[in-house]
């Protein structure tokens, strides 16, 4: 009974309402986010059709609604702002992360073994080894513009090269 009545006085404040607890209980043993935990942050929030809601961005001085928020079916949720806010700083002014968006994962397919004996992922390690490649390309960019490399800079590029080294060992290459 006390739930409604603070519906109702939320309502009337131009806030959105989450639905009943017993809905919102369904969402506490899930790995989806609740897009009610945005929307109750927002202002001038309006249904738009199922799953969708127009609000004031809180990003900017907004007097009329042009953030667009939609759930998609996988419990993924999109944010719009029509001004071109960055999805970030609309939600780091309501206190929330982009991480908060997306539904969690228990798993990732490619962070489990596919294969007997096989002791990394392959799409893993090629993502490693693409980060430590890409350090290795800014480093030679910037001293082949004649910039020098501090020395933070240097032992990163000294890690990247080790870690190249020690992949290229790992699958029998001895460089």
């Amino acid at each position: 009974m006390q739930a409604n009545a603070q519906n109702k006085a939320a309502q009337r404040n131009g806030r959105a309402v989450a639905p009943p607890t017993k809905v919102n209980a369904k969402y506490e043993h899930s790995t989806r986010p609740d897009v009610y935990a945005l929307l109750t942050r927002l202002d001038k929030v309006k249904e738009n059709g199922p799953g969708r809601w127009l609000a004031c961005c809180p990003a900017h001085q907004d007097r009329s609604p042009s953030l667009a928020v939609r759930e998609t079916p996988d419990g993924t949720i999109l944010v719009k702002c029509f001004a071109e806010c960055p999805t970030a700083d609309v939600l780091a002014a309501v206190g929330l992360e982009l991480k908060d968006l997306f539904p969690q994962r228990d798993q990732d397919d490619y962070h489990a073994s596919k294969r007997p004996g096989e002791r990394w992922v392959p799409r893993d390690v090629l993502s490693a080894i693409a980060q430590e490649a890409l350090i290795t390309l800014l480093a030679a960019e910037a001293t082949h513009r004649g910039e020098g490399l501090a020395r933070a800079d240097l032992d990163r590029l000294a890690t990247a090269a080790g870690r190249l080294r020690n992949a290229a060992r790992e699958v029998g290459c001895h460089v």
